[in-house]
């Protein structure tokens, strides 16, 4: 299956309040921590996979959730939330902490096709247990046209 990164979210290591790595590295967390390109896959809520692609350096714990693809000849509302992207592409625990040059990992990224879409941007969804200074920070990105969630 192939679709185009829709909508994404920010999260920038242990200061944030909304990253999982604010409580520091844990079993959990280590993945945040690895190298860019590695994925960080959770249950959340206890039911819905989400995925992560780990972005800065090694040891600075930051990544940006994968909220929504845009995927040819199907309705963008399948894939508008990021427990449907992992379903859709049958992600769970069992990639987490593989990187994408791993041989096992079932994810490439390419790069776009076509034009840069125009893209909004707006606070993140879902965290205002962090606080309004890291809730209302404006780290999730739409493409123009997607039935983002929250929006």
């Amino acid at each position: 299956m192939r679709g185009v990164i829709a909508e994404t979210e920010a999260y920038q290591g242990e200061d944030d309040r909304a990253c999982h790595a604010s409580k520091g590295r844990t079993p959990r967390t280590a993945a945040l921590f690895a190298r860019p390109g590695t994925l960080y896959i959770y249950l959340c809520y206890g039911m819905h996979h989400l995925l992560n692609l780990v972005t800065d350096r090694e040891g600075v714990p930051s990544a940006v959730l994968i909220r929504g693809l845009r995927i040819p000849d199907r309705d963008a509302r399948t894939s508008n939330g990021p427990g449907k992207v992992c379903r859709l592409l049958a992600l769970d625990r069992a990639q987490h902490g593989l990187h994408l040059d791993d041989p096992g990992c079932p994810l490439r990224l390419l790069p776009p096709a076509g034009p840069a879409p125009r893209l909004h941007r707006g606070p993140r969804v879902g965290v205002a247990y962090a606080g309004p200074e890291w809730a209302g920070r404006p780290w999730r990105w739409w493409a123009d046209g997607f039935p983002a969630v929250g929006t």
